[in-house]
């Protein structure tokens, strides 16, 4: 199947590695700041260390960029695909093809996944050149592919970390019963309104992809989540738990993937299908382990 260019897996690579190193940097910074005598000099690099390793450093003023357009970016993607063909169309229809969908769903899913792209090409423009956000929009026609042979009827699906929303739509246009957990506010937004525009009934709610309570560390014992942040669980906002989900989707970032198969395993269904989008395409789990 041919491939879609720029994805963001390398942009995601690099930006992960200037990551470690912001935290490297800081933590050589706090380090000589509990050793110096001087009390004032030690608060101002301490400050400088905190905004440095701070990768959700100006949130608030991205998230006032991102609310500004939410609602004219989601129409104007929607309205734009039929004038501005482009090879994306082209993979997505070859993928709808081999899958024999109807001709009125697969218009409907190209329609969404262009709307998506041009939402992350503005977002990546208006956003992420400004600091570092973790929304990196997904390789669409491999997760539409992982995605049709798992319809059935009467199925949940969940995104952990939905963004704008196209692959929890994508779930709903294909008979799931979906739902996408995102932590931006200004993200929330812009996914319901791209479904209001899409005519796709998928729920979305603001939190956390981490249940109450959960607590991960690694086998060296480092408890960091990655680019996942903190906040109320998105599980008490959707009033269930993740062990009612039948499928659920989730796209890390490079070293995030143990955490995501360790949640699965702790709080997941045994039976469930666990979908996880790497830069080898999507990786089918089912009770902890790789499906062929």
């Amino acid at each position: 199947m041919a491939k879609r260019q720029n994805f963001g897996f390398q942009k995601r690579q690099k930006e992960a590695d200037k990551q470690k190193k912001k935290e490297e940097k800081a933590e050589r910074k706090r380090a000589r700041r509990e050793e110096a005598d001087d009390g004032a000099t030690g608060t101002d690099e301490g400050a400088e260390a905190d905004e440095e390793s701070d990768p959700g450093a100006g949130t608030s003023e991205l998230r006032a960029v991102a609310e500004g357009a939410v609602h004219a970016q989601a129409r104007g993607a929607v309205a734009e695909r039929a004038v501005h063909p482009t090879p994306r169309r082209a993979v997505l229809a070859e993928a709808a093809g081999r899958a024999r969908l109807e001709p009125e769903l697969a218009t409907r899913l190209e329609a969404l996944c262009e709307a998506g792209w041009d939402l992350w090409d503005r977002f990546d423009n208006q956003v992420r050149r400004q600091a570092f956000h973790p929304f990196v929009a997904a390789d669409y026609p491999e997760v539409l592919e992982a995605l049709i042979p798992l319809r059935a009827p009467g199925l949940r699906f969940l995104e952990w970390g939905s963004a704008t929303g196209v692959i929890t739509i994508m779930a709903d246009l294909l008979g799931f019963e979906a739902y996408g957990i995102e932590l931006d506010p200004a993200l929330v937004d812009q996914a319901r309104e791209l479904a209001r525009v899409t005519g796709s009934g998928a729920t979305f709610t603001a939190g956390s992809l981490t249940p109450t309570g959960y607590r991960w560390r690694d086998s060296s014992g480092d408890e960091r989540l990655g680019t996942i942040g903190h906040g109320e669980s998105g599980y008490l906002q959707l009033g269930m738990p993740l062990e009612e989900f039948d499928v659920v989707f989730g796209y890390p970032w490079p070293g995030e993937a143990p955490m995501m198969l360790d949640l699965m395993r702790v709080h997941g269904r045994p039976d469930a299908v666990f979908l996880l989008h790497g830069t080898e395409g999507v990786q089918m789990y089912r009770g902890g382990r790789a499906v062929a």
